[in-house]
């Protein structure tokens, strides 16, 4: 099978089709795609993909990562020894740690972001790649795709792969450590991961699974309205011609859950930071860490590189975070009409980022599930990790239910 891009239906002929840019709420055409370059957005600059699909990279690609997710999964990750004892650790290993410490909602965070949706999303692209050669009932790959697309934000097996080079700086003066299998697996899954995702383009996946219309005459002003689920613009109704997502024209309470949501963010963020985030017992003695403990430790280690990374993951983006949709709910209330581009790109960037903050809590899970060697060496986790965890989750929620789209409905530039 050759590995030339295939273009969506629509995007073959001479147009484009319509489309409602997800940042600022722009109706525009979509071009048809060219060869090594992407398309963006003419006012805010949002990026709309290359428009192609390898036909024989994606599907290679997703078979190797299904192929190694149970190696990464089966083998460990790495093992410890110490005094005679040893211990190893899986990646499943920190959700049964921290459920042994009754902390359960963050095991159950854990194991969906670090599991279940990483495997989830990789099998149901690979079910639509495959559907879409098949002939496959096209309203049951719609369905399949949008739950794919649900899933993305929450694929963190990069973030993992970080916290887990974090957890193996921390033990090199503790233990001896060695690497397993499943360490070397997950780095290629990553890769593998990264390889997919950059093979294949949304817009044209979703327009394979249902093709749009060519683009004709611009529709008449509050005649249509765009799906936020899969893109596509369409006469308004209740619910997508396409993915059967129920459509609006805005997310629903947008302004009132993300400020709900910052503002949980806001108070949990100081015991997150104040409440022990591990204990360390070494031959009966110990004393409990906090996140700014941590990347102090690293730094008198001489890791300086890691001590950066977990501070700016942990301590730097979920502030400037909260900070940063503080900002941003606040402009759009008052209806601010000046850089409004800016602000998109700030958006667009506290999405980016958001994800990286959960690096400390799969560094506490790891840690927990591996260092269980009774009165040689014991690490049990705190309030403050569990604290932590609901930051990065309402942080990642508030930017998920904030409509960008209002900041530009707010200054008036979507009135036609």
């Amino acid at each position: 099978m050759s590995d030339e891009p295939v273009l969506a239906p629509a995007a073959q002929g001479p147009d484009g089709h319509w489309i409602e840019c997800p940042d600022c709420g722009l109706l525009q055409i979509l071009p048809v795609p060219i060869g090594g370059h992407r398309r963006h957005c003419c006012r805010c600059n949002a990026s709309f993909g290359h428009g192609v699909i390898r036909t024989a990279a994606a599907p290679a690609l997703a078979a190797t990562a299904l192929v190694l997710f149970p190696l990464a999964t089966l083998f460990p990750l790495m093992a410890i020894s110490l005094g005679g004892e040893s211990q190893s650790v899986r990646l499943g290993s920190g959700v049964i740690g921290l459920a042994d410490h009754d902390l359960l909602p963050l095991a159950l965070f854990v194991l969906a972001i670090s599991i279940l949706a990483p495997l989830g999303r990789i099998a149901a692209l690979g079910y639509v790649l495959l559907g879409r050669h098949r002939n496959e009932h096209r309203p049951r790959l719609a369905a399949i795709l949008r739950l794919a697309e649900r899933m993305r934000p929450w694929v963190m097996i990069d973030v993992f792969l970080v916290g887990t080079l974090i957890a193996l700086t921390k033990l090199h003066d503790l233990a001896s450590v060695d690497l397993g299998i499943g360490f070397w697996a997950l780095g290629l899954l990553v890769i593998c991961l990264a390889g997919f995702d950059a093979s294949i383009d949304r817009h044209a996946l979703w327009d394979v699974v249902s093709p749009p219309l060519h683009a004709t005459a611009p529709p008449a002003p509050g005649s249509w309205i765009g799906c936020r689920e899969c893109g596509l613009v369409q006469s308004i109704s209740a619910r997508c011609g396409r993915c059967n997502a129920r459509l609006h024209r805005r997310k629903r309470d947008s302004l009132h859950r993300a400020a709900a949501l910052v503002m949980t963010g806001i108070i949990l963020y100081l015991p997150a930071n104040l409440y022990p985030v591990l204990t360390v017992i070494s031959f009966g003695r110990g004393a409990p860490a906090t996140i700014l403990g941590g990347v102090v430790e690293l730094m008198n280690g001489s890791d300086w590189p890691l001590a950066l990374i977990v501070f700016a993951a942990s301590v730097a983006v979920p502030l400037l975070k909260l900070i940063g949709l503080a900002g941003l709910l606040i402009s759009t209330r008052f209806g601010a009409t000046r850089r409004l581009a800016d602000r998109t790109r700030l958006y667009r960037l506290i999405d980016l980022v958001s994800r990286w903050s959960s690096v400390d809590i799969f560094v506490a899970a790891l840690l927990t599930a591996l260092v269980t060697l009774g009165n040689l060496a014991t690490i049990e986790p705190g309030l403050g990790v569990l604290a932590f965890g609901a930051v990065v989750c309402v942080t990642m929620l508030a930017t998920e239910n904030f409509d960008p789209r209002l900041m530009w409905d707010a200054a008036g530039a979507n009135d036609a």
